[in-house]
């Protein structure tokens, strides 16, 4: 829903129930539920042996939920935003090329503001995670992450970890599914 039909929407709402109802029908909070998915991306190359374990950190995930386009359209103003919490995040590999035999043993690492949570991801076989579509879903406790990214209303995350044999590149898609809590401020109306 564009501003201009926001608008539109609340004119209405204004002359079917009055002003008072209107203010009153805004004062309370409302939930959007929101996913977003990112590319993390890791090449590693060949070392001095095939069988070498080798360490990695794939490119930087980053969102800003000010700006999701699933949100953006509720908000007049950032601070709308009360409070976000993960719901789920689910990763996959896909685009798995080099060595067959490599193993990943990782953690997807958060950072926002000052505080930084580490949530460890399974031991897999690359090749055979990628071949059988297979979706891995991380169960935790997200209470720290919440709070910080209810705070700063962005989130920022690599992967990060060690790999059995090389080479060996690959792409980790990560879905994050989670719900903003906003409550709207008349005024921005």
């Amino acid at each position: 829903m564009k501003p201009y039909s926001v608008f539109v929407w609340l004119l209405f709402l204004g002359l079917s129930f009055g002003c008072e109802d209107l203010e009153e029908l805004f004062e309370e909070e409302f939930e959007v539920q929101s996913t977003f998915i990112t590319e993390l991306e890791v090449d590693v190359p060949h070392a001095s042996s095939s069988d070498e374990t080798v360490s990695f950190e794939s490119n930087m995930g980053f969102w800003d939920f000010a700006q999701d386009p699933n949100i953006v359209d509720f908000l007049g103003d950032p601070d709308e935003i009360t409070k976000i919490e993960i719901n789920s995040i689910r990763y996959f590999f896909k685009n798995v090329e080099g060595n067959p035999d490599a193993m990943v043993e990782g953690q997807i690492t958060f950072s926002t503001g000052q505080s930084v949570e580490s949530y460890d991801t399974a031991v897999t076989n690359l090749a055979q995670a990628d071949f059988n579509n297979t979706v891995f879903t991380i169960e935790e406790d997200f209470s720290k992450v919440n709070n910080a990214i209810s705070k700063f209303r962005s989130i920022g995350f690599v992967y990060h970890g060690t790999v059995s044999d090389n080479p060996v590149s690959f792409i980790t898609d990560v879905s994050i599914t989670v719900t903003v809590t906003i409550k709207p401020d008349i005024d921005n109306l």
